[in-house]
């Protein structure tokens, strides 16, 4: 491997800081030094276009007017307003020396565009373009012609490649073979990921991400570019090699995982079998060692895989704090207020952890000794005196240095999490830093009966002296309804899903880029570029954590988002050459709809009230769950907070398409009838007041069985909007609604977007 020696900055905050300013115009005088050779950063920011060339830079910002014009013609009549400049650094101490050019579209109202050219090479490397409304565009491209365009559209960029050097990632669940499932509703995109090959084999430090409106114009690009020379892409170790010590190093850990995946309030837990990290780890394509991911050095578990279990701690009892003295008075129990803080500051607000409306305080505590400040913020549960984080700032400590982990601090660490942790006997240190590491922080996992909860994680940053500095924990289980599944709901051993997996994965050749520190300050640390064999999914994308086996059924599930139980796919069993195949296709590709195990989607099933929830909510976003702003409320009378549509119902009430009534029934288990979805579909259109006066004024003439409507003025509205068209002159009020039908109903619906006064109507946000 050839490597490339770097400094790390004292502060990466600084390069970060600075960048910022630049995209925010900030107006700052440009010094003749050049950048590269101070080390410093700089930027400036001008209003007209130059021939002048920045200090070590070789292209003007008139030429990078140019590059930006050739690859984006639409910006041809577009006036630029800024040009700025930076030169910073990257973590490999490489200069970034960047054109940054914002544009005004004279075509479009309020409409701008931001463009992003490499000052040495003239490479555009990133771009921002408005995004056309909902409805504005007739054309609508396919995911098919979308896929093809934007290969088309790369080798305008990269004329030296061809198309087979785009290598399609899929990074979630919301990726499929490459492209992300867009929502149904809303201005229509299509994002895809590529890797870029090199001598033939993928990279994974260039990278291009691009989206593209549903009319095929580039509405965002960005491009990552290699400074960093790459070895030979001729592996000692064969594919075969390289599988067999893949498959000896495999091993899966059974876990409680979050139903709605990771980050969304959970209504419960199911029992899963996760990858451990090292069976995550790149190996040598030469030496066929597993490497860190992050470094390239060999790879070390710090902490035993089972964990290291906490003992019970000496926490102050749950009481509740009504003061700010109070507060202080519990930070001072657990001696989080070091010598010499006084409180400068106090606030409390309200959060949804780990119930709705749990209020918590926020204290600054300050000190100034010797001219250097000390800060300290800190938030507590005012219910029951729990810290939730912790973070300690003072002027004049120690930075920059990597660290060497001992015993003791360690033993520091667990004494820390101990004592924050009310039930720290459910915990276990999972990882600890390594020799080289920038600060001494330690994780921590709760498990529940022996067995881990992904997402009940807390750390724990101590200084050298074992003061704590930073402490952060979450522990979403707690606001769970119901109990975790007990062991007997395990029908897929753990031999079967390691057979899985390593039937879903195989190991392939790709460039990766490593980063190490130097644990010696006076000494530069390396970047450099392996040869390596990544853990790859063969339905496309990386293997990760989120890659998970449901261990009661052996279904594949991702943590990445909410219901996301599968991949969506138009390749189903059962809708060719059905009826209304076209709008079924269009909700697979929008994964409102989510083909079964054996690939069915059964077209003509009849829909409940609740299905038809969990319909419309995926139409304005697939993971919505992650958006439930009334998790773990009771909706109606039949909808709890454990109800399984009480996500989709809580999302459509966020979106005020519903209203809740907790004296009243949703029922989600009954059939959803014609009457009843025209009711529904006035509330998403915002015509259900329009709608309710109509129901004592219209006759609806020419419907025959007008009498049998329950929502007379719901009907005629949907009647009038073609989401409902009569059938051989009845509305047929009591017929239920099939997916089929459903599907139907939802494509005229985007339809109308851009089209009414409320409705997704681009001017109405």
């Amino acid at each position: 491997m050839k490597t490339i020696k770097r400094e790390f900055p004292a502060s990466r905050k600084t390069a970060a800081a600075v960048l910022a300013a630049a995209m925010l115009c900030s107006p700052v005088l440009a010094t003749p030094a050049a950048a590269a050779e101070t080390g410093e950063s700089m930027n400036f920011t001008t209003s007209a276009l130059t021939r002048a060339v920045p200090d070590g830079a070789k292209v003007s910002s008139a030429e990078a007017a140019a590059a930006v014009q050739k690859l984006f013609p639409t910006l041809a009549s577009a006036q630029v307003t800024t040009a700025d400049y930076s030169a910073y650094y990257e973590a490999d101490s490489s200069p970034i020396k960047a054109w940054r050019l914002t544009y005004v579209l004279s075509d479009r109202e309020n409409a701008s565009a931001s463009v992003s050219v490499d000052a040495v090479s003239g490479i555009v490397t990133d771009a921002y373009l408005p995004t056309p409304a909902p409805g504005q565009s007739d054309r609508e491209l396919t995911a098919e012609q979308a896929s093809e365009q934007a290969i088309a559209f790369l080798l305008r960029a990269m004329p030296e490649r061809k198309a087979s050097d785009f290598v399609k990632e899929g990074l979630s669940y919301a990726y499929h073979e490459g492209a992300s499932v867009t929502p149904l509703f809303g201005s229509p995109s299509y994002s895809f990921s590529f890797r870029i090959k090199v001598n033939g084999v993928p990279s994974q430090s260039e990278t291009v991400f691009l989206s593209l409106g549903q009319s095929g114009d580039v509405t965002g690009y960005t491009r990552s570019i290699n400074r960093l020379p790459y070895p030979s892409a001729m592996p000692k170790l064969s594919a075969t090699q390289a599988k067999q010590i893949f498959e000896s190093e495999f091993a899966l850990q059974l876990a409680y995982l979050p139903i709605n995946g990771w980050g969304a309030p959970s209504s419960g837990y199911y029992l899963g079998y996760v990858p451990y990290d090292a069976s995550l780890a790149p190996i040598d394509a030469n030496s066929g060692k597993l490497l860190d991911p992050l470094t390239g050095l060999p790879y070390t578990e710090s902490i035993a895989r089972e964990g290291v279990a906490l003992k019970t701690g000496s926490s102050p009892a749950p009481a509740a704090l009504r003061t700010e003295e109070a507060a202080q008075l519990q930070l001072k129990k657990l001696d989080l207020i070091p010598s010499g803080y006084k409180l400068t500051g106090q606030q409390t607000y309200t959060q949804d952890y780990p119930e709705k409306n749990t209020k918590v305080w926020v204290l600054d505590l300050n000190r100034t000794v010797k001219g250097n400040l000390g800060n300290i913020n800190v938030q507590l549960n005012a219910q029951t005196g729990q810290v939730y984080n912790y973070y300690l700032y003072e002027q004049d400590a120690p930075t920059g240095e990597p660290v060497k982990p001992t015993e003791a601090d360690q033993s520091r660490a667990v004494a820390w999490a101990s004592k924050l942790l009310p039930n720290a006997g459910e915990w276990r240190l999972i990882s600890a830093p390594k020799e080289g590491d920038w600060n001494l922080t330690y994780t921590f996992l709760r498990y529940e009966s022996d067995i881990p909860v992904m997402g009940d994680t807390a750390s724990v940053t101590v200084d050298g002296e074992g003061m704590l500095t930073e402490f952060n924990t979450s522990e979403p289980s707690v606001s769970m309804t119901g109990q975790f599944p007990s062991a007997n709901t395990i029908n897929l051993t753990a031999a079967e899903a390691k057979a899985k997996f390593l039937e879903a994965v195989t190991p392939e050749l790709y460039y990766s880029r490593f980063d190490r520190q130097s644990t010696d300050k006076s000494e530069k640390g390396e970047s450099e570029i392996g040869l390596t064999y990544q853990p790859m999914l063969k339905t496309g994308g990386q293997l990760n954590g989120f890659n998970v086996l449901d261990a009661s059924n052996g279904t594949w599930k991702n943590l990445y988002g909410a219901n996301s139980l599968q991949r969506p796919s138009a390749a189903t069993a059962d809708i060719s050459g059905h009826e209304h195949q076209a709008a079924l296709e269009e909700m697979l590709d929008h994964a409102v709809l989510v083909a079964d195990e054996s690939g069915k989607v059964n077209p003509d099933a009849q829909l409940t009230r609740g299905e038809w929830a969990d319909m419309l909510a995926r139409a304005m976003q697939p993971d919505y769950s992650t958006y439930n702003a009334y998790a773990g409320m009771s909706l109606f009378r039949d909808v709890s907070a454990d109800s399984p549509y009480q996500a989709a119902i809580g999302f459509l009430v966020s979106q005020n398409w519903l209203r809740p009534d907790k004296s009243a029934d949703f029922l989600p288990d009954t059939l959803l009838t014609r009457d009843e979805m025209a009711h529904v579909l006035m509330g998403v259109l915002n015509y259900d007041k329009l709608a309710f006066y109509y129901n004592s004024t219209v006759d609806l003439p020419g419907i025959a069985d007008a009498a049998g409507i329950s929502h007379k003025g719901d009907a005629a509205l949907a009647i009038k909007l073609g989401l409902l068209p009569a059938v051989d002159g009845n509305f047929l009020p009591q017929q239920t609604v099939t997916k089929a039908d459903a599907a139907v109903v939802l494509t005229k619906l985007t339809d109308l977007q851009g089209k009414t006064d409320t409705f997704m109507n681009w001017n109405s946000w």
